[in-house]
């Protein structure tokens, strides 16, 4: 964070305090909200839902068929909703992970995330997912556009894309993304985080709360962003469809450091090392 605070892009005076009290909470906030307890639905806000909408309206073939659509997003604030949130929007939600501690942990895990329209994989099963998300529709037994979700700033056993995060080389994994974007899948970006409710004066400054008025709190899922399939190749496009000076991963990773920068104490800044000298 010392580090970050360098950069002109990041000036939330946030302690390692305030991230490790961050991790905790929303850890608390993700496992209540995945075991559907009232009080912490109920905080659950949705915002900028017209991102998605677009996406899942644009996501067609020209015969109207439903296309797969990734939704991506960070390890930051009780991200472990992100994933069910999606399943507001689609029956038919796929979930990327990856194995974590023991066999009993992995399966009280799954059951917790477990939803009717979402089915969870590991990274082994991968090609076979993809093979199944662009053949028609009937291949999965499910109606709607497919949703591809994951989260792009922690991975193991895959290779990342080094990009800049407050002006130092930083890890994403946003090969997966960028592959089924080429293959003419859109790319939605969205995030959550927790915000003091408008009676609530628990938090102490922009990015770092206190935790006093927790069960105020609104726990806000927003939708940022959508990229159109084939992003890089209408980027380099010379006629009227050109988009942007960027490219899809930098435009993702500029977008993450926005975030990070606007809630630090909601995100770990020790994935695999980032930000090592």
């Amino acid at each position: 964070m010392q580090k970050a605070r360098a950069f002109r892009g990041f000036t939330a005076k946030c302690t390692a305090d305030d991230v490790f009290r961050g991790i905790y909470w929303n850890a608390i906030d993700s496992y209540r909200g995945l075991a559907r307890l009232k009080r912490t639905t109920d905080r659950i806000v949705y915002e900028n839902e017209n991102v998605m909408m677009e996406a899942l309206t644009r996501s067609k073939s020209s015969d109207g068929t439903p296309l797969p659509l990734a939704a991506i997003s960070i390890h930051q604030g009780a991200f472990e909703l992100l994933h069910r949130s999606l399943c507001r929007y689609s029956d038919n939600v796929h979930l990327i992970t990856d194995s974590v501690g023991d066999e009993a942990t992995r399966q009280l895990l799954k059951e917790l995330r477990s939803d009717e329209h979402l089915t969870e994989y590991h990274p082994d099963e991968l090609s076979q997912l993809l093979r199944n998300l662009f053949a028609p529709p009937a291949k999965l037994n499910k109606k709607g556009n497919a949703i591809l979700a994951m989260v792009v700033d922690q991975g193991r056993h895959t290779k990342g894309c080094t990009e800049t995060l407050f002006g130092m080389p930083s890890t994403l994994y946003l090969r997966l993304p960028e592959k089924v974007n080429q293959m003419g899948a859109g790319i939605v970006t969205f995030r959550t985080f927790t915000r003091a409710a408008s009676n609530c004066e628990g938090s102490r400054e922009k990015g770092c709360r206190g935790n006093q008025h927790r069960g105020k709190n609104e726990i806000v899922i927003r939708f940022e962003t959508y990229y159109p399939p084939k992003f890089d190749q209408r980027n380099n496009s010379t006629d009227q469809i050109k988009i942007s000076g960027t490219s899809l991963t930098s435009s993702i990773a500029k977008e993450i450091e926005n975030w990070i920068s606007e809630n630090p104490s909601e995100w770990s800044w020790n994935y695999h090392g980032n930000f090592r000298v």
